[in-house]
């Protein structure tokens, strides 16, 4: 769904309008509504869960300085699910044992595949906040699960449209990806996207046969002189977490970055990449959930400027718009459905579209995937940065036009 420049004003000034016209804090003595929060505490995600209680409580605390939801404030429920599908499981049956009926979990995917079945048939709601798993919305798709992120297939179909016209003159790409299969199919839609966006201009490049390794190998010396001996001047790194950052600092050591005009990433963290600077390609590409700077969004704005006051990071994880987003949707589907009944619920979220943090909150209504602004961004070393590494380019872009097509109940082959 494509939105003009005034359609767009309108939901911001709406989204000002209700976060300042209630100015009355709600009375501590009113119901709450609750939303349950299963997120990772603690464990190997607990950076991504600490993100997503961040952004929920950001969210609940400015419903309820300005009044709270029809005058009944937001209470957030917190649970820790350690990062495993037994852990979000028992966490949701204990909240549920608790009369607690709203949810927000993510943004490991593997907790929420294992969350969101348990939800058909029921008068509980998930909105899944962060995961990016194809199943959520397809062959798992249930109607009181909604999905707040944007799948695979639109990021890194965008990402090679960009990177193609950002930097035409790369014409000879190959990839480094674990042998995992989510891993191989998000560069080859990448790698796709690439080629296709190049042959509409008249132009063929070439994609070479990606080079793969297994996850958390942590030498990736032998990968490296394979892709430095190929000849390819473009190289889209589908490592990701400390395999990533591994990659990066063997590769300078190789001198990779002296033979590579342009590096794509597929999801890059300023906060990782400052931490290794001094390795850190000049020029990479990646998708941003949320790059708060240069962004005309008031509530964007509002929120980072929050975020960065909790976490004390200029580059506060995206997952914390992605959450308190979650929050919102939840809110003004009630404020709008001026009920708390499930299909009332429903109803409102596969219209709702409020502004949150990361732009217009929209629900593709035959699957309830979340069709949003996509964010790349464009960063590299710089000595004379503060921290090493400057943003040099953003560009933000509607996903509609890059979205799969809805199967609900049934597997999205991605070809």
């Amino acid at each position: 769904m494509k939105m003009n420049r005034r359609q767009v004003s309108a939901q911001i000034a709406a989204a000002l309008v209700g976060a300042t016209t209630l100015i009355r804090p709600v009375s501590a003595q009113v119901k709450p509504i609750r939303i349950g929060v299963i997120t990772q505490l603690t464990g190997f995600a607990q950076i991504y869960g600490e993100a997503n209680k961040v952004g929920a409580e950001i969210a609940a605390q400015r419903i309820n300085a300005a009044g709270g939801v029809n005058g009944r404030p937001i209470e957030i429920v917190l649970r820790d699910d350690k990062g495993s599908a037994d852990g979000t499981i028992a966490a949701y049956r204990d909240l549920m044992a608790e009369g607690v009926k709203l949810f927000i979990a993510g943004p490991v995917s593997g907790t929420v595949v294992a969350l969101a079945p348990l939800f058909k048939g029921t008068d509980n709601i998930l909105v899944a906040a962060g995961p990016n798993n194809l199943a959520i919305t397809h062959e798992l798709y249930n109607e009181n699960v909604f999905r707040l992120q944007l799948t695979s297939i639109p990021v890194f179909k965008g990402l090679g449209v960009v990177v193609a016209q950002k930097s035409p003159e790369v014409r000879n790409w190959v990839a480094i990806s674990s042998d995992q299969q989510a891993n191989i199919d998000l560069s080859t839609i990448f790698l796709k996207s690439l080629k296709t966006t190049h042959a509409s201009k008249g132009v063929d490049i070439k994609i070479q046969p990606m080079v793969l390794t297994k996850s958390g190998a942590g030498d990736f010396r032998s990968q490296i002189s394979q892709l430095a001996n190929s000849g390819a001047t473009g190289i889209l790194n589908s490592l990701v977490g400390s395999d990533s950052l591994t990659f990066y600092k063997q590769a300078k050591a190789f001198g990779l970055d002296q033979k590579v005009q342009a590096f794509a990433d597929v999801g890059a963290n300023l906060n990782s990449m400052i931490s290794i600077a001094s390795s850190a390609p000049k020029t990479v590409w990646t998708p941003y959930y949320w790059y708060p700077q240069g962004d005309n969004n008031p509530v964007s704005q509002v929120v980072y400027k929050l975020a960065a006051e909790r976490t004390g990071s200029a580059n506060p994880y995206g997952f914390i718009a992605l959450a308190h987003d979650a929050v919102i949707a939840i809110a003004q589907a009630a404020k709008s459905a001026n009920s708390l009944e499930t299909k009332a619920l429903i109803a409102a979220l596969e219209v709702g579209n409020a502004m949150g943090a990361a732009g217009p909150i929209v629900f593709r209504k035959a699957d309830h995937t979340y069709v949003g602004q996509m964010c790349f961004i464009n960063f590299g070393a710089d000595a004379s940065a503060k921290d090493g590494v400057k943003v040099a380019d953003v560009v933000r872009m509607p996903s509609s036009e890059y979205m799969e097509p809805p199967t609900p109940g049934q597997k999205y082959v991605v070809e």
